[in-house]
């Protein structure tokens, strides 16, 4: 007789052959967390970490990856470039993952992924800085994106901008890895549209007072402001400033600021703030409703697009595991990892890599939103 063992993951991971699971050593799967549980990204890290929790309780239960249970090693980066490789090297070495999920951050995702590469390791990095899945790093071969890039992320939103009526547009943007990326492909973006780039100013994730960068942006009175944040205290002190020193003008932002903590800190003057997101939990999709109610009945409500970024990484190593015969190491995996497409999570759009695109998502999966009574309210783009 042949028997099926089920691997239930939102009904998108098909059933695996109990010849497969037999095949397959019984000692645990180890996946590293590289993440952000304290410090300013902390409003992803915890997410993150929460529902890759959640969702590898579910499959444990179900029998885990061909048999094999999924054990978890943890580690906080504290939202620090130097602890996140830190952080990679005792993964790998002290406790044997064969692959790491992280970091919370662009900065500490390319401060990890050089040790990762040099062990052999892939990362899964919940990420949109554009450096990270450059082809000219060396790590390149061994850092796959579980989100869309932000070359097609702030395409979208300038586009969106543009589209709006602005003929104008000044930049604010956070001091590290994601914001200096971004912002210097929103400037590119704009010579090619030959739109004007009135002014730029920046600040770094913790600053918490910024009228004066506010002040300065509104002495070339823009038509609209391009937020390149992610960290949502800066977001929000940015938009307070902004209105309190009369820049009465769109502010746009960036999908890291799509979170509720954006808006509790934003308070009424958040209201009209439009962002470019790749989820949204006040209007869910029915895919990401599904994992949304997995998180609420483990009572971990979701707080932003965060959950949907970890779990992509996690169903990609899932799934590219379950096609590996014999013993899972790094190497394998990532070979694997290369070759998965068509793969459906909990997030809008399908998952596909290849040999020359480690990037996963495409614009299929972003949702343009605005703020509005204290929610994200879908919208149609300009």
């Amino acid at each position: 007789m042949r028997m099926r063992m089920g691997l239930l993951v939102a009904g998108v991971i098909a059933l695996a052959p109990l010849s497969a699971v037999i095949a397959q050593d019984s000692k645990p799967l180890k996946i590293g967390l590289l993440l952000s549980l304290s410090g300013p990204a902390a409003s992803f890290g915890l997410p993150e970490r929460d529902a890759v929790e959640v969702l590898v309780r579910d499959l444990n239960a179900q029998g885990g990856v061909n048999g094999r249970k999924i054990e978890l090693a943890i580690y906080d980066d504290t939202t620090n470039p130097t602890e996140a490789a830190r952080g990679a090297t005792k993964l790998i070495r002290e406790d044997g993952v064969v692959a790491i999920i992280g970091a919370s951050t662009g900065s500490g995702t390319l401060a990890a992924t050089p040790i990762a590469a040099r062990e052999k390791v892939p990362m899964l990095a919940p990420n949109a800085t554009i450096s990270v899945t450059a082809r000219d790093n060396q790590h390149y071969p061994y850092v796959f994106r579980t989100m869309s890039n932000d070359l097609v992320n702030t395409k979208r939103l300038f586009d969106a901008v543009v589209a709006g009526g602005a003929k104008k547009i000044a930049i604010f943007y956070q001091e590290d890895a994601y914001g200096k990326d971004s912002a210097v492909y929103v400037k590119q973006l704009a010579e090619e549209k030959k739109v004007p780039i009135t002014d730029m100013s920046s600040a770094p994730l913790k600053a918490i007072e910024v009228a004066a960068q506010a002040m300065k942006l509104r002495s070339g009175s823009p038509d609209a402001i391009i937020m390149q944040v992610t960290a949502p205290a800066l977001g929000a002190a940015f938009v307070r400033a902004a209105r309190q020193v009369g820049l009465d003008v769109p502010i746009w932002g960036s999908m890291g600021l799509g979170q509720k903590s954006f808006i509790d800190s934003s308070g009424s003057l958040g209201d009209g703030v439009r962002l470019v997101v790749f989820g949204n939990w006040d209007d869910p999709s029915p895919r990401q409703a599904k994992l949304a109610e997995k998180m609420k009945n483990a009572g971990k409500p979701p707080q932003g697009f965060a959950e949907l970024l970890s779990t992509n990484g996690l169903l990609a190593i899932v799934e590219a595991a379950r096609k590996v015969k014999g013993e899972i190491t790094g190497p394998v995996l990532r070979d694997q990892l290369e070759q998965l497409c068509n793969v459906t999570t909990y997030s809008d759009g399908e998952l596909c890599y290849a040999k020359d695109n480690h990037d996963g998502w495409s614009a299929d999966a972003l949702t343009t939103v605005e703020v509005r009574n204290g929610a994200f309210r879908r919208v149609s783009a300009p």
